[in-house]
């Protein structure tokens, strides 16, 4: 997964305007702790344990997931033909009944993201995201 420089300033953006005032502290806070593992010297296991548990904070996850699902839906969704949205539509049935959809879909944003920012070139992200909370204040 590569971003480019504009896509991590567009989606840090639109994270910090989705965070309340009282998450930005923690979004801020937890960015700049995803780019100190990313420097790190430990394990890449150790890294993504340590990136993971980070972001269990609900003021750091809630603006991240709120903008992932958007995303998801943009792209999932609504540049999809008919037959696609129908064949969807048929596998998110099949996941809601089974109980399981709405926690695959939160456990995929709060461990892809904070792994996507430590191991992918997603420090691009969490440096916009602390500028964007500094610029906000």
């Amino acid at each position: 997964m590569s971003e480019k420089p504009d896509q991590a300033q567009e989606i840090g953006k639109a994270i910090v305007v989705a965070a309340k005032p009282e998450e930005l502290d923690a979004l801020s806070a937890w960015a700049q702790t995803m780019l100190d593992i990313k420097a790190s010297k430990i394990s890449a296991v150790q890294k993504a344990k340590s990136a993971i548990l980070a972001s269990t904070d609900r003021k750091v996850l809630a603006p991240i997931l709120q903008v992932t699902w958007k995303e998801l839906k943009r792209v999932g969704w609504e540049e999809r033909s008919l037959p696609a949205r129908m064949a969807m539509g048929g596998a998110v049935a099949a996941l809601t009944i089974s109980g399981q959809g709405a926690g695959i879909v939160a456990l995929g944003g709060a461990i892809g993201v904070p792994l996507f920012v430590v191991f992918g070139a997603g420090s691009a992200l969490a440096g916009v995201i602390i500028d964007e909370v500094r610029r906000k204040k």
